[in-house]
């Protein structure tokens, strides 16, 4: 039983690693493209508003 209760406290504690780290990598991914996006769109409608620019 003790071999058995630290195989899994050892695989929880590798799949919580895993989890955290993909999500991280996730979040940071998908933040990045919206701050493209936006930085974009920003310097469009800035483009617009003033033509002598």
């Amino acid at each position: 039983m003790n071999a058995a209760f630290l195989y899994f406290w050892a695989a929880l504690l590798f799949a919580s690693i895993f989890w955290y780290g993909f999500l991280v990598f996730y979040v940071g991914w998908k933040a990045g493209r919206e701050i493209r996006e936006m930085t974009a769109s920003l310097s469009r409608a800035a483009d617009s508003a003033d033509p002598d620019r």
